[in-house]
């Protein structure tokens, strides 16, 4: 009935980052950015980014969701984000997910949701010249910031002893061209 506005602040960018710091120091913290993201809190710590960035996923993705969307079990949804976390980059099954949390279909999705609407998770559909195929194609999952994804599934180790890089690089890279 009225004008209104919304605004939604991700995380710091890339972009935001190297106009800050310079094209140089930029590339030089590339790994570091990519294992532990871009939240405020974590740039401006370095050296504490772990303890940063368990913080948190403990006590917003934990406490605050939990009470926001009156979760009764934080266990699951614990299970659902690691699940999630695991999976990033790659197309969401329901079903796949509902057998390895042990709840309803329908209740990962309204899990998936709530996670969504809280600017932890996003989904992304598929690209196809084919509409048909669009739209029968399922979404893939990506986390709005590496460094969250990281600390839920508590790896924080370098890039080359890694068997998830090309997730973190795709997370990263996809997550970047939204921002």
């Amino acid at each position: 009935t009225g004008r209104k506005w919304e605004y939604t602040l991700y995380p710091i960018s890339w972009e935001e980052f190297e106009a800050k710091i310079g094209y140089l120091n930029a590339q030089l913290q590339l790994e570091n950015r990519l294992i532990f993201g871009f939240y405020p809190e974590v740039l401006n710590n370095p050296g504490q980014e772990r303890e940063i960035l368990h913080e948190l996923v403990n006590s917003y993705l934990y406490r605050d969701i939990l009470a926001l969307a009156g979760i009764r079990k934080p266990e699951i949804l614990e299970k659902l984000v690691r699940a999630l976390a695991f999976q990033a980059g790659s197309e969401v099954n329901y079903n796949e997910l509902s057998q390895i949390v042990g709840i309803s279909k329908t209740t990962v999705q309204s899990y998936i949701d709530v996670l969504e609407k809280s600017y932890i998770i996003y989904r992304l559909g598929s690209f196809s010249r084919n509409l048909r195929n669009e739209i029968t194609q399922g979404k893939k999952v990506y986390f709005w910031d590496n460094g969250i994804r990281n600390a839920v599934i508590s790896n924080f180790s370098p890039l080359e002893l890694r068997t998830d890089k090309g997730s973190l690089w795709e997370n990263f890279l996809i997550t970047e061209r939204l921002k």
